[in-house]
């Protein structure tokens, strides 16, 4: 061990000898090794600027290259009118001239480098939209709209030259995004007809219309609403009742003529027709005329989703500038007008990587998701209301003129037309200091939920009355529940809860709502092309098959909702779904989950054995047959469905009104489908205190 140790001692002495060497050395040659030092470090520096420099220029090059320098001439596309902001001269204001050829110069460095990075914003901008504009259908333009969605700092000129740049699936793929810059649509041009302009554009475009495909309720209205006209149509006083009895006058001629209008154009034929002889030119002017009235932008919504489905419109559409108005109606306040306009641009959108393949027909609507969505829904979510419903009307959160008396006369156009400005809760401005405090306010609140929340149960508010041996609660919750939370923090009010609150709940749905006509004509009481054998139930069973089908339902698990007669709809279905040789047809029925029922007369209405006059007002006379008690086809349709279930054990879950309905001013009470009637047999049942309006209407989240 000692002469291990002496070892190492020798080696560390010999090391310290040839260290003082080295640093003697160093102390001699001292400016040499420093001179070294600073001609390395700047040929370093020297070496990495000068290849920035490169790297940028070469950037530029290649950009510009890419890109057009001259917006305008992207695409060799003229721009129908140009926008002159105040920012594209004010923007001067950062520069000095310096000869009097108005050479322009940046009037300090840190504004030079801020045009340059303004610069290649812009030009990325404007790389993304050529992308968008060319590469149509493929995964490479819907990423390159996605970027452009985020591209939130262009001025306003660069919005509006990029605006007017974009072609038709651009700007509805812009429109279809989440969080899209509103500055990117452009207001339609300002038609400066006057009232007795349009009047006769429109009188003129019914005619024309009327001579390429002739339409009795069209003549009919034609002769009668321009009696100061000559036609070659019926005379005024061979018009039937339904007419006669119409008022027209100079403050509603307008409205009706747009009545008409949707009345007809309710086909893809007629309604191309109406495009290629300048329709929608003539609908933009109303529009801008009228652009108060809820009632004809719904109207002109439903021409446009009916145009949609026809593909080679969509150029049309775009290049009148609805595609803007669109876009603005999205976020309307009133429901329906927000259902039309998603419903136009989905159809218009074949570059939606879920939806995009699907047509939505007047009966089917997309609730959720409205935008644009990459992963595809996990499951279907179907809507079906009854026959004094609708899906704005059926389907919206509970409020507190439910329980008003139903009118005999206006019931229809009480359920259809439905405001829901008077029920929406709507977020008035505040200051900041008030904002703040709200601010805090919700931040104490949700403190105070963390200590009392587990100390009560939150009641459910309609709580069953009674349920069978297969219903289960519990029917309250948790004070510290995150829904009993959210919906004691939570505001405003929901236009169609299923698709605001289950979404929050589960992932992956897709929730479809079916709004099918409960009256033969929604513009008049009768029409004379239409018989009584589209009303039945297999005729619209069919029809709804067919549209269900189009959209793929049955290419997921499918969950029904079903208010009233929606749910004998929805086992008519199911049973025709389930006898087809078209696995196409039966997937519908292998696909379904399970159905909810609320208020579905199995078993018949006492309605239908009300006397004739109550029969007539509340129920048109081919459904009351139908909806007889115990009729035959409604007992063999339940016995089928019966059967379905042995072969598909879907989940069954029924709620029956225990409240009557009143009808009319003088609030006759009506149980409408009673407990008995409402059993299927099958699955769990409960009993709510509700009658047959607010069954379906939930309470709370």
């Amino acid at each position: 061990m000692k002469g291990s140790f002496v070892f190492k001692l020798i080696s560390f002495s010999k090391l310290r000898e040839k260290m003082a060497k080295i640093s003697n050395s160093v102390s001699e040659n001292r400016n040499h090794i420093r001179l070294i030092a600073e001609s390395i470090a700047y040929c370093v520096v020297t070496g990495g600027l000068g290849w920035l420099a490169y790297e940028f220029h070469e950037t530029v090059l290649t950009i510009e290259r890419c890109v057009q320098k001259d917006p305008m001439l992207l695409n060799n596309k003229s721009p129908e009118y140009i926008f002159a902001d105040k920012t594209t001269f004010t923007e001067l204001d950062e520069y000095q001239i310096i000869d009097s050829n108005s050479i322009i110069q940046p009037t300090n460095p840190p504004v030079f480098f801020l045009q340059k990075w303004n610069d290649f914003k812009h030009k990325k901008a404007w790389k993304l939209l050529e992308i968008t504009n060319k590469y149509k259908n493929s995964k490479l333009s819907w990423v390159a709209t996605s970027r452009l969605t985020t591209m939130n700092d262009l001025k306003d000129s660069d919005f509006q030259h990029l605006a007017q740049m974009s072609h038709a699936h651009t700007l509805v793929g812009l429109a279809r995004s989440t969080n899209v810059n509103p500055k990117f649509f452009l207001p339609p041009r300002n038609i400066s007809w006057t009232k007795d302009e349009i009047l006769c554009k429109i009188r003129d475009l019914l005619i024309k219309l009327n001579d390429l495909n002739e339409h009795k309720c069209l003549s009919y209205f034609i002769a009668y609403a321009f009696k100061d006209k000559q036609h070659d149509y019926y005379h005024p006083e061979d018009t039937p009742p339904d007419f006669g009895s119409m008022q027209i006058d100079n403050d509603n001629i307008l409205q009706l003529s747009i009545n008409a209008l949707r009345h007809h154009c309710n086909n893809e034929t007629n309604v191309t027709a109406m495009v290629k002889l300048g329709g929608l030119q003539i609908l933009m002017a109303i529009y801008q005329y009228l652009k108060h009235d809820e009632e004809v932008a719904e109207e002109i919504g439903k021409l446009l989703s009916v145009a949609s489905l026809n593909r080679d419109l969509i150029q049309d559409i775009f290049s009148t500038g609805w595609i803007s108005i669109l876009f603005e109606w999205k976020n309307h306040q009133n429901f329906r007008i927000q259902s039309w306009a998603n419903r136009t641009l989905l159809n218009m959108d074949d570059e939606d990587p879920i939806n995009g393949n699907y047509m939505f027909g007047k009966q089917t609507v997309l609730l959720h998701p409205k935008n644009r969505y990459h992963q595809d829904a996990k499951i279907d979510i179907v809507l079906v209301h009854g026959l004094l419903g609708g899906v704005s009307f059926s389907w919206r959160e509970k409020d507190l003129l439910i329980n008003e008396p139903l009118g005999l006369f206006d019931m229809n156009n009480k359920n259809e037309s439905h405001n829901s400005s008077n029920t929406t809760t709507l977020k008035k401005p505040v200051g900041e200091d008030m904002q703040n405090y709200l601010d805090s306010y919700k931040e104490v609140k949700a403190r105070e939920w963390d200590l009392i929340g587990n100390e009560f149960e939150f009641v459910l508010n309609d709580i069953p009355l009674k349920e069978n041996s297969k219903g289960n609660g519990p029917y309250s919750l948790k004070g510290d529940d995150p829904t009993v939370r959210q919906t004691a923090l939570n505001e405003g009010y929901s236009q169609c809860w299923p698709s605001d609150w289950l979404p929050t709940d589960e992932e992956g749905l897709r929730v479809i709502g079916v709004d099918y006509s409960t009256t033969l004509s929604e513009w008049l009481p009768s029409c004379p092309l239409k018989q009584k054998n589209h009303r039945t139930l297999e005729a619209r069973t069919e029809k709804l098959m067919h549209q269900l089908l189009a959209i793929g339902i049955g290419d997921r698990p499918i969950i029904f909702l079903a208010h009233s007669m929606g749910g004998l709809l929805v086992k008519n279905m199911l049973v025709a779904a389930r006898n087809s040789n078209d696995p196409n047809v039966r997937k519908l029925f292998e696909k379904t989950r399970s159905v909810f029922f609320f208020s579905t007369p199995h078993h018949g209405s006492p309605l239908a054995t009300l006397n004739s006059a109550y029969r007539f007002f509340l129920w048109p006379s081919v459904e009351v047959e139908e909806l007889r008690t115990d009729s035959p086809k409604l007992v063999s349709l339940h016995n089928n469905f019966l059967e379905c279930l042995e072969e598909n054990p879907m989940k069954i879950v029924t709620f029956a009104e225990t409240l009557p309905t009143e009808f009319t001013a003088l609030k006759v009470p009506i149980l409408c489908v009673p407990k008995d009637a409402a059993d299927p047999s099958v699955g769990e049942l409960y009993e709510l205190p509700l009658n047959h309006m607010s069954i379906c209407k939930a309470d709370s989240k």
